[in-house]
């Protein structure tokens, strides 16, 4: 019989973020598998209600607010050495940095070692975790006591080697895949006909404008400001052709403030919605034309994988993007959508041009897109690290 599983998270439901996503569909694959698992985590009602509806065990981690600072840390240790007895008899699954920081410092906090000691790494942390020499000593002292390293990309692995010190055969890939929920609302609206889909092929979009949709939060390193630049580079009559919105929560207002005067001299149609909910996604794919999201790397933060390229290219999205981290995974050139190197204003205004002209060439990318993106498995990746 396998062993149950312990999953350690400080980022989850309903902490928005690739993280949260992450450790819910991961618990949910291991629970489908047979697993009995149980899930720690950063208290929230919202959780604990609908934490009645999962086919796993949520266990709150008292004092643990989301962070991974020393007090969070803390928190996670306490009930780390108070489970010690259960802890000794699991295969115990770390899933983000804040998790993974607890174990840097097991023999400061007293904690005793799992049957098996599972990490997964999406791509900022390697840089984080090997930036200073004592840390890079005490990551490499848990990836040495690890049974297996998940990494989400193939730049991810690569880094991981060339940064740490860690046995290769520990290393398995495991990149994200749709979430359960949002396959749920793409079937529910494809199997209803997908009528805004197909209204808006026929020309039926607000306007007669080509509606080019970037989801995710307003941040410099989701680079919407070079998007923005980049349609400013568009002859003006192309320009006028174009509706842009920016969805996602705020979380930079003056990284906002930007945007909206980039926006203003565009000369083109710029709406910034704000957070949609998760549901009402898939309809606003099916509005949309193009999707494009060019992320930057900054110090210390890379872009991992790009779970939200899978969602647009499931909708039939041809999407646009910087070629930075593991983008690469998520988005085949010249397959399932266009990547520029970033920092190229020149290089993303010519491949947006190319999709703005090509109809075809978006049809052709977008479906190979609706293919890649269900190719990836929550199943598989829960197979792969926890083999029965």
């Amino acid at each position: 019989m396998s062993a149950p599983v312990i999953l350690i998270t400080h980022e989850f439901f309903p902490f928005p973020g690739g993280i949260a996503v992450y450790a819910r569909e991961m618990a949910l694959a291991l629970a489908a598998q047979g697993r009995r698992v149980e899930v720690w985590c950063p208290p929230n009602p919202v959780l604990a209600e609908a934490a009645k509806e999962w086919p796993f065990a949520v266990v709150p981690i008292p004092g643990n607010r989301g962070t991974q600072d020393w007090s969070c840390r803390r928190a996670t240790a306490r009930l780390w050495r108070k489970r010690a007895a259960d802890v000794r008899e699991v295969e115990l699954f770390l899933v983000e940095p804040g998790a993974i920081l607890t174990a840097f410092y097991r023999w400061l906090f007293r904690l005793p070692a799992p049957k098996r000691l599972i990490l997964t790494l999406h791509g900022s942390e390697i840089l984080n975790f090997t930036r200073w020499p004592h840390r890079r000593w005490l990551f490499n002292r848990v990836l040495a006591k690890a049974d297996g390293v998940s990494v989400l990309s193939r730049f991810n692995a690569l880094l991981l080697k060339e940064k740490a010190t860690v046995v290769p055969e520990k290393i398995r890939r495991s990149a994200g895949a749709l979430r359960t929920d949002f396959t749920a609302n793409l079937v529910a609206e494809e199997q209803g006909g997908n009528s805004a889909r197909e209204a808006h092929r026929a020309g039926g979009s607000r306007d007669g404008l080509v509606t080019i949709t970037c989801v995710w939060r307003i941040h410099p390193r989701k680079g919407q400001d070079a998007l923005l630049e980049a349609v400013s580079l568009l002859p003006v009559s192309m320009r006028k052709r174009i509706r842009l919105q920016f969805v996602g929560r705020i979380v930079k207002q003056k990284y906002y403030v930007r945007l909206q005067k980039l926006a203003a001299d565009s000369g083109t149609v710029v709406e910034f919605p704000g957070e949609i909910p998760d549901a009402q996604l898939p309809q606003v794919y099916a509005q949309s034309d193009i999707f494009a999201l060019t992320s930057l790397p900054v110090r210390g933060s890379i872009e991992g994988f790009g779970l939200v390229y899978l969602e647009a290219g499931a909708c039939g999205l041809p999407v646009l993007a910087h070629d930075t981290g593991g983008v690469s995974d998520a988005v085949i050139d010249g397959e399932t959508g266009l990547l520029v190197p970033p920092g190229d204003r020149l290089a993303l205004s010519a491949a947006l041009r190319r999709l703005l002209e090509d109809g075809d060439l978006r049809r052709r990318l977008g479906e190979n897109g609706r293919r890649h993106a269900r190719s990836f498995s929550w199943a598989r990746n829960a197979a792969q690290m926890f083999p029965a």
